[in-house]
């Protein structure tokens, strides 16, 4: 998760700790309960996604170096075969400049099916006798860790993108739960500190050699006035 996601996810656990030191300002059915079901459900998502998003990032690495040992065995192959062709003066062999994946995969492709007629004139010159069937199957191979790491990068951002959501889902419903605790808390100045404290999102201090953007620090968090009400900015 971004920085910013996880003091949002640790200022919800910290609301979850308040409710349960004062559990008779959230009754059950009451607009403030109301609101807490929604950021208890906020909380038990943001763990949900964020082990999925992690999940997916340690499976990528995996991921890639599967497919760099593939592209490593499959171009193996294919330099055997293109430099025992060159020997046999057979011109149909020549290896593409364009060394990308998808490229090594059509090789592979195309030097099978041509290799297959003139099989025994490759192994006459001592490829193994079934460099095909290993060609194919080192082809499928990189296929495969191609299409493996697709998905696993398409899991990672379904679950960025899930993250994103469920933050602005508990951020509207701190929003709307703010000034019900104010008014609640309005003739307990201890609870109301404790509250103020507990839905404050931390800033970690960083270096800033340019003025900061709002933007990039996620939804603005209004700050809280004993009656509710956001402060007027300056």
């Amino acid at each position: 998760m971004t920085s910013f996601n996880k003091r949002v996810y640790e200022m919800l656990v910290r609301i979850r700790v308040f409710a349960q030191s004062y559990p008779h300002l959230f009754a059950k059915g009451s607009p403030a309960g109301q609101l807490l079901d929604e950021i208890e459900s906020a909380i038990q998502k943001f763990s949900v996604h964020k082990t999925s998003q992690a999940s997916s990032k340690g499976d990528a690495k995996v991921s890639t170096a599967a497919r760099a040992l593939a592209r490593a065995t499959l171009r193996s192959q294919l330099d055997a075969i293109s430099r025992t062709a060159r020997g046999l003066k057979l011109g149909q062999f020549w290896l593409s400049r364009d060394k990308s994946d998808r490229s090594l995969v059509e090789m592979g492709h195309m030097f099978a099916s041509r290799a297959e007629p003139l099989k025994q004139m490759f192994i006459d010159s001592h490829l193994a006798a079934d460099f095909i069937e290993q060609l194919n199957v080192a082809v499928q191979k990189l296929e495969k860790t191609i299409t493996d790491q697709v998905f696993r990068e398409n899991t990672r951002k379904a679950a960025t993108s899930a993250i994103d959501e469920t933050r602005n889902d508990a951020l509207s419903a701190l929003e709307r739960l703010d000034p019900l605790l104010e008014n609640l808390l309005r003739d307990d100045r201890p609870a109301l500190t404790v509250w103020q404290s507990a839905r404050h999102v931390e800033r970690y201090a960083t270096p800033r050699r340019v003025e900061p953007d709002a933007a990039a620090e996620g939804p603005s968090i209004p700050p809280i006035t004993n009656n509710g009400a956001p402060a007027a900015q300056a």
